[in-house]
C-alpha cells in the first residue's frame, strides 16, 4: 500500500489524463470536420458563459475557449481526485470495492447525463453519441491509468472473488 497522500497525486494525474483525452478527441474531430482546433471548446464556452444556443452565436476571441477549458480541467481534476481517493480506500478496505464500482458507474452516468442535458438538449451543440464517446474515452484512459497503478489490487480482488 502506498503512503496516505499518494492518492492525491494519482488523482490529479487521473483527472489530467481524462481531460487531455477529451481535448485531443474533440480537437481531432474538429480538424477532421474542417473546423478550427478549438471549435468545440468555443461552442461550449459560448453556451456556458455567454448564453449561445446555436453554432452561429459563438462568442469571438479566446474568452469562451479559456473559460470553458478552465471549468473542464477543474471538473476533471476533481473527478480524478475522487477516483484516486476511492481506489485508495479500496486498497485499505477490500470489501469496499463493490460500493466503489457502483460509485464509478453512477459517476459515469451522471457525467454523461449532465453534459448531455447541457450540450445536447439545452444548447443543442453536441450530439449524445459524441458526449458518450468522449466520456467513454476519458473513462478508459483515466481508468486505465488507475488500473496500471493498482494492478496488485485488481489481482488480489480477483483471487478473493
Amino acid at each position: 500500500m502506498k503512503n496516505e497522500s499518494s492518492w492525491v497525486v494519482e488523482g490529479l494525474v487521473t483527472g489530467l489524463i481524462g481531460y487531455l483525452t477529451v481535448v485531443v478527441l474533440f480537437a481531432f474531430l474538429n480538424l477532421v470536420s474542417g473546423q478550427g482546433l478549438f471549435h468545440t471548446a468555443a461552442l461550449m464556452g459560448s453556451a456556458l458563459f455567454f448564453g449561445a444556443r446555436e453554432v452561429g452565436e459563438v462568442a469571438p476571441g479566446p474568452a469562451p475557449i479559456v473559460a470553458y477549458n478552465g471549468v473542464h480541467i477543474l471538473v476533471s481534476l476533481l473527478i480524478g481526485l475522487g477516483a484516486g481517493w476511492l481506489v485508495f480506500q479500496a486498497e485499505k478496505n477490500r470489501p469496499l470495492w463493490y460500493v466503489i464500482f457502483f460509485i464509478f458507474l453512477a459517476g459515469f452516468i451522471y457525467s454523461v447525463s449532465i453534459m448531455g442535458v447541457f450540450a445536447a438538449e439545452m444548447a443543442g451543440l453536441l450530439s449524445w453519441p459524441m458526449i458518450l464517446v468522449a466520456n467513454l474515452a476519458a473513462g478508459v484512459t483515466a481508468g486505465g491509468y488507475l488500473w496500471w497503478r493498482h494492478v496488485k489490487l485488481l489481482v488480489d480482488l480477483g483471487r478473493e472473488g
